[in-house]
């Protein structure tokens, strides 16, 4: 089994990074987990071409070739963002534009869940996460909200800290089970 964190901040040692490693921390003592730094790979914009469509696979030739087969493997997929301006960052949208021909069973059944961070106002992000793991038909759990803007803030909102290490337990049930 295997479970595959996506981080679409810009800050490796960021607020959303930490929420990331505390869930992951909790899934490492029995399965293998990969977090994926959006930002170390060049993902270029969906061109709308509908290539993908008919061929099933991408026609961008950048770094998201490389992703593709370790989402296609992963048993559980996390999106972790900020919310900036409402919604999740460029990088991750970009990475879930990108992931559009997935929607046809490829990610089907597969554990779907989300890390978000911000300073108020993120329902909009979440929603935009639960709406992308809808279309991709995975199966959704209720991800973690935390409260934070300047680094090191995450660390003050106690509530996250503990849905994160919640988040990992309830991941390790639904997976023993």
């Amino acid at each position: 089994m295997k479970v595959v964190g996506v981080v679409g901040s810009p800050h490796k040692n960021g607020n959303t990074a930490h929420l990331l490693e505390k869930v992951m921390k909790v899934l490492r003592r029995r399965y293998e987990t990969e977090i994926i730094f959006l930002k170390d790979y060049n993902i270029k914009p969906c061109e709308g071409c509908l290539y993908c469509e008919e061929n099933k696979q991408c026609i961008i030739e950048d770094d998201m070739q490389k992703l593709y087969p370790k989402l296609k493997e992963a048993d559980v997929i996390i999106l972790s963002s900020p919310s900036y301006m409402g919604g999740v960052t460029s990088r991750l949208r970009a990475f879930m534009e990108r992931t559009w021909f997935l929607r046809k069973g490829q990610l089907e059944g597969k554990i779907g869940t989300y890390i978000v961070v911000g300073r108020r106002k993120i329902g909009s992000t979440i929603e935009e996460i639960e709406e992308y793991l809808s279309r991709l038909k995975m199966t959704k759990i209720p991800g973690v909200l935390g409260y934070a803007f300047k680094k090191g803030d995450i660390l003050n909102d106690e509530e996250a800290l503990k849905e994160a290490q919640k988040l990992g337990e309830r991941i390790l049930e639904l997976l023993e089970n």
